[in-house]
């Protein structure tokens, strides 16, 4: 309302106790025409004011954050030391279990190399494919098995022996008159027993994931008859010392041209496998050697969006649906599609004020779908093969997730039931809260972590079938990579009593995609918070984007932030310990998704670089082979590593199980142990007791003299005849008498 005030009038100052409190009451303008503002304004600069004081306040926490940064301890920084440009355009890596050797997938081949000295050992160009996937595992004796895919969608399995690359088999070999059908994934077990591979057929969009059997005893058989079949051959013809000379002048070279045009269709690349077959069967040539096929023992198809029944009766509809002995993933229900469509309808009515915040349907269609699936051994959940000792860690199910479409369930199916048909269904379904967008296995398959798009973490033990842990570790970004600790960087509580072990702690490396890392104790009972490891950052720069361990250094995790900061880090302590840095010519190649390295037992560091300005020559013209380059750092040759690297880590197994038997051995094997001691305890029990009995018999003696002193005629008239009796005594009857008499005198 308006205000009306005289000008040129005199007003009396306020009392001190009439003073308002308002911070801002000196400069209100008394000559204001209207009062303060009215609602809504007066709410809405409420909120502006408050919204202002919120950015300011996260304004001074960046710059507390940066301020504290500049005056931090900045690590030292190492640069690398050896360049392989000619292995700069590698389309992926994987190292072996063992450090020993790298597999490296480049554009027309398949290379190996050692790992420490850099030298090519076996290249498989005979195809000329792109390698764009591969995986790697141990086994036999230096025998490795790789799983590939190649660009054009096909999956072929190698085999690593002798320093050699045997095409094994190719899983979907197109052939007949079916379409074309594309690998997207290809994984096998932890020993080579069983090969996962995803199939899709572009024509009809239906993607599927089959399991096959491996013969893998048969397959080292055959590789050892083969490697000495080529050794005999070797010795039948020797080698001219010549073209020895000419092949060992540059080992450590990948595939290169031929010098001379002429020469193409004849010349042999030098550093092509040895014993390895020609992509060709010449006349005259010997046809390359065949391996046992796999067997197919489990095809799992792609869940499909839930659609109401064509059944039209309720009997028909009750033979399709579960049996009900496990929970069943939503596929075969009673529903008509007008049911659903009514249920969707009301639904939407019920909910429209909160349908709108949810992603569109569009979107959540076109979700690619990809399997994730693990080999799983034995146990309380799937006891198929538990009473089997020939399945003693071999895996026996297999754990299935599909993201994009029912991505809330882990299937699990039986890799060893006996049957005829491949489609099997399958034998425990678990359902979650909300979408799983991570799953690992621990090593031994034997723990399971699941990390939803929640922020929440849940470890299982698989053999016993119960649930260790359940944590949160964000609350508003989901889990994107698991990593399991070995047990020997956690301590371990040690039972006070006990003679047998009951159970075994381990870390779990969590990282999410806002870039927070996390450790959690896996330990049965444990109730910690998650350690924070690495906080998330308010600068997107900053954002850490991969995390990997070192091999054989199990405390130091190698740390890839969004800008191409490369680190190494204390997991434990969160301690700086170095950053790794590329010639100031090159930059990290994708940040986001670095192809990185890390080999020859936890020593070696490879890099994959891009030349920053590719129109600017930093080096020599003849030495610039291309804008990529492979770098190799020597962890070993770090000082703040020195001491990670002669630190001697004990190797336990993630999981304990202490049958009754092992326990009842446990503790009559530590009442052996202890037999000489109790014996001597018995000895100083039976010592002490005499030096007892002496004072007590002391204190006796003393009150008898006491007595017979005071009242002699007592002690004459009590006497028992017995006493006087000539009968020799033992010398426990003469202590017993003299006791007794002794109470008689009292």
């Amino acid at each position: 309302m308006p205000v009306y005030v005289r000008k040129n009038m005199v007003i009396t100052p306020p009392s001190l106790s009439a003073l308002s409190d308002h911070e801002d009451d000196f400069v209100t303008d008394p000559d204001q025409v209207r009062d303060l503002l009215p609602q809504p304004y007066r709410m809405i600069t409420k909120l502006m004011y408050d919204t202002l004081d919120e950015i300011w306040g996260v304004i001074q926490d960046r710059e507390e954050t940066r301020i504290a940064e500049s005056k931090r301890i900045k690590p030292p920084k190492y640069q690398c030391a050896l360049q392989m440009q000619n292995y700069g355009n590698a389309l992926c890596m994987r190292d072996t279990q063992d450090g020993r050797y790298l597999f490296i997938g480049i554009p027309e081949a398949l290379a190996v190399i050692d790992s420490i000295k850099q030298q090519t050992l076996s290249v498989w160009d005979e195809d000329k494919v792109r390698i764009v996937e591969l995986e790697v595992c141990l086994i036999g004796v230096q025998t490795y098995l790789v799983s590939t895919i190649d660009d054009s969608g096909l999956g072929r399995i190698f085999a690593f022996a002798n320093e050699t690359l045997h095409l094994m088999k190719i899983m979907n070999e197109q052939g007949g008159e079916g379409g074309k059908i594309n690998a997207t994934k290809c994984e096998p077990s932890n020993e080579g027993d069983y090969l996962g591979i995803a199939l899709e057929d572009p024509s009809s969009s239906e993607k599927w994931l089959e399991v096959h059997r491996l013969p893998r005893d048969t397959w080292l058989r055959e590789l050892e008859s083969l490697s000495q079949s080529s050794t005999e051959k070797k010795r039948a013809s020797p080698v001219p010392a010549e073209e020895q000379s000419e092949n060992s002048e540059n080992p450590g070279a990948p595939p290169s041209e031929p010098q001379n045009q002429e020469d193409n269709t004849t010349q042999e690349h030098p550093n092509s496998p040895r014993g390895g077959s020609p992509s060709g069967t010449a006349p005259g040539e010997k046809a390359p050697p065949k391996f046992s096929a796999p067997v197919l023992v489990l095809k799992v198809k792609a869940p499909s969006s839930i659609s109401g029944t064509q059944c039209i009766t309720p009997y028909h509809a009750f033979k399709q649906v579960d049996s009900g002995d496990v929970i069943g993933t939503g596929q075969n229900h009673m529903f008509t599609s007008q049911h659903l469509d009514h249920r969707k309808v009301i639904f939407d009515h019920l909910h429209e004020q909160y349908i709108k915040y949810l992603p569109s349907e569009d979107k959540q269609a076109n979700q690619p779908l990809m399997p994730s699936f693990h080999f799983l051994s034995a146990g309380r959940i799937l006891p198929l093969g538990l009473d089997q000792p020939a399945q003693k860690g071999k895996p026996t199910s297999v754990a299935v997730r599909w993201s994009g479409r029912n991505s809330s369930q882990i299937i699990f199916y039986s890799l060893i039931r006996p049957s005829k048909d491949v489609e099997l269904k399958p034998e425990v379904v678990w359902p979650h809260s909300d979408d799983v967008t991570v799953t690992q296995t621990s090593p031994c398959s034997q723990l399971m972590a699941i990390g939803l798009a929640s922020g929440i973490i849940t470890v299982w033990d698989m053999y016993q079938g119960v649930q260790r842990r359940v944590v949160r570790v964000s609350d508003d970004s989901p889990v994107s990579k698991l990593i399991f600790l070995t047990p020997g960087v956690c301590p371990q509580h040690t039972p006070e009593y006990q003679p047998y072990q009951r159970g075994i702690a381990c870390y779990l490396l969590v990282c999410t995609k806002d870039g927070q890392v996390s450790l959690i104790n896996c330990a049965k009972g444990c109730m910690d918070d998650p350690i924070i490891v690495i906080k998330p950052s308010a600068i997107d720069e900053e954002m850490v984007t991969n995390v990997e361990v070192v091999p054989f250094l199990p405390d130091v995790m190698c740390v890839v932030k969004k800008n191409g900061t490369v680190l190494l880090q204390d997991i434990l302590t969160s301690a700086m310990l170095c950053e790794v840095t590329l010639p100031t010519t090159h930059t990290l190649f994708t940040p986001v998704r670095p192809l990185i390295s890390l080999a020859g037992h936890g020593h070696m560091l490879y890099l994959q670089g891009l030349q920053k300005d590719p129109n600017q020559n930093y080096v020599n013209e003849s030495e610039v082979l291309g804008m990529q380059s492979l770098f190799v750092f020597q962890l070993r040759s770090f000082p703040t590593l020195d001491r990670y690297i002669r630190k001697a880590y004990t190797e336990k197994s993630y999981i304990v199980h202490s049958t009754a038997d092992k326990r009842v051995d446990a503790l009559l094997q530590e009442r052996l142990s202890v037999q000489a001691l109790r014996q001597k305890r018995m000895q100083e029990r039976w010592s002490s007791l005499k030096d007892e009995l002496a004072l007590i018999r002391m204190v006796k003696q003393a009150n008898k003299q006491k007595v017979e002193t005071d009242f002699p005629y007592r002690v004459a008239s009590n006497k028992p005849k017995w006493a006087e009796s000539s009968i020799a005594r033992t010398p426990l009857l003469q202590q017993l008498a003299e006791m007794a008499a002794d109470d008689d005198d009292f």
